[in-house]
C-alpha cells in the first residue's frame, strides 16, 4: 500500500480536499492515522500470539500445546504480513 491508496481511499470516506486541485487536506494526519491503525491490528496480533504461547507453554497435553503454539506463530506471522502490506516500519523503524 502506497499513498495513492491512502488518498483514494481517504476520498471514498469524504475526507476534506481541495476542490480545485483534488489535492486531500491533511494528508501527513492521514498517513499517521492509517499508521496507527495499521500498529493497533498489529498489536492485537502480537498480544493474541502471548497470549497463545503462554497457554501452549502451561498446556499437559502435548497435541494441545502444539497447536496453541501454531496458532501462535500464525498470529506473528499475520503481525508480520499487515506492516508489510501497509509499509509499516519501513520508514520509522520499530516502535
Amino acid at each position: 500500500m502506497d499513498r495513492d491508496d491512502i488518498i483514494k481511499m481517504a476520498k471514498q470516506a469524504k475526507l476534506p480536499y481541495e476542490y480545485d486541485t483534488g489535492r486531500l487536506l491533511h494528508l501527513k494526519e492521514v498517513e499517521r492515522f492509517a499508521e496507527l491503525i495499521v500498529r493497533e491490528c498489529a498489536n492485537v496480533l502480537r498480544a493474541e500470539s502471548e497470549r497463545l504461547y503462554k497457554l501452549s507453554a502451561e498446556e499437559k497435553d502435548e497435541l494441545f500445546a502444539s497447536n496453541f503454539e501454531i496458532c501462535a506463530e500464525k498470529c506473528v506471522d499475520n503481525e508480520v504480513a499487515i506492516k508489510e502490506h501497509f509499509g509499516v516500519d519501513r520508514a520509522r523503524g520499530e516502535q
